[in-house]
């Protein structure tokens, strides 16, 4: 293994969510200071809209921008369905009485 990602790993769905859900991790901190929780979901959709025209192949027309736009929304959702998953099993074991 020779990287941890390549371009051709980011152009798909997985790719862009996993990325996402780093990238949004590691900054939300600097938004969840001074704004409300939504504005994060708006950031992750920002990110994953960046990722996937960077990664994905397209032409810069109305269809595929469009496109984008949709997937963009799918790997937000599952950008923060990822997080709750693992923010919610991670909570529920930690308040098990010993």
């Amino acid at each position: 293994m020779d990287s941890y990602f390549s371009a051709q790993e980011l152009g798909t769905f997985a790719g862009i969510t996993v990325a996402t859900n780093v990238i949004v991790q590691f900054t939300k901190d600097i938004f969840k200071k001074r704004c409300k929780d939504y504005v994060i979901r708006i950031y992750t959709f920002f990110v994953a809209f960046i990722l996937s025209f960077v990664f994905i192949p397209h032409k810069n027309t109305v269809k595929d921008i469009l496109l984008l736009l949709i997937n963009s929304v799918l790997i937000c959702m599952a950008s923060f369905g990822n997080y709750e998953i693992f923010k919610d099993t991670y909570k529920k074991r930690s308040s098990v009485p010993k």
